[in-house]
């Protein structure tokens, strides 16, 4: 469906607090570039959740 970024440093963050990984605020850690990070994360998650339906509406290709 798609191909996304691997978020290995924002995994590592999102354990302790048990938040996902596009959820993160400063309070949780994610400070200066992380934070820029956490946006873009969510931005392609919710990118690829809004593209699914349409997706899934799609004929099979041969």
């Amino acid at each position: 469906m798609a191909t996304l970024r691997d978020y290995r440093s924002l995994m590592s963050l999102a354990h302790d607090p048990r938040k996902p990984m596009f959820d993160r605020k400063a309070a949780d850690g994610a400070l200066g570039s992380t934070q820029k990070y956490v946006q873009t994360c969510y931005q392609e998650f919710r990118a690829l959740v809004e593209g699914v339906p349409a997706r899934a509406e799609e004929p099979p290709r041969s």
